[in-house]
């Protein structure tokens, strides 16, 4: 039997922009995942309502990670109020 091989290239982040913002929030560490996810849940259902368009969705989890407070070492209560920080940032920005 025949199987294709498969070649794996370096990602571009360029050109896939979200893969850079969460590279990046694994670096940062603390609350920024929990940022990012935020911003791009309030963004996925933006674009999916035709409120912005596919672009539009990296720009705004882009502003809400550079905008949001880090907390390094967040615990359960910084994640519940970072959650709710960044959607209504993310919100904000869209209305």
């Amino acid at each position: 039997s025949y199987y294709p091989t498969l070649t794996f290239e370096p990602p571009d982040t360029q050109k896939f922009r979200n893969l850079a913002i969460a590279y990046k929030a694994l670096e940062t560490g603390g609350n920024m995942p929990c940022i990012i996810n935020a911003a791009n849940e309030v963004a996925v259902d933006a674009f999916l309502n035709n409120r912005v368009g596919f672009l539009q969705m990296s720009d705004i989890i882009e502003t809400i990670a550079a905008k949001a407070p880090i907390i390094a070492q967040p615990g359960l209560d910084d994640y519940i109020e970072t959650d709710k920080m960044s959607r209504r940032m993310a919100g904000e920005l869209i209305h």
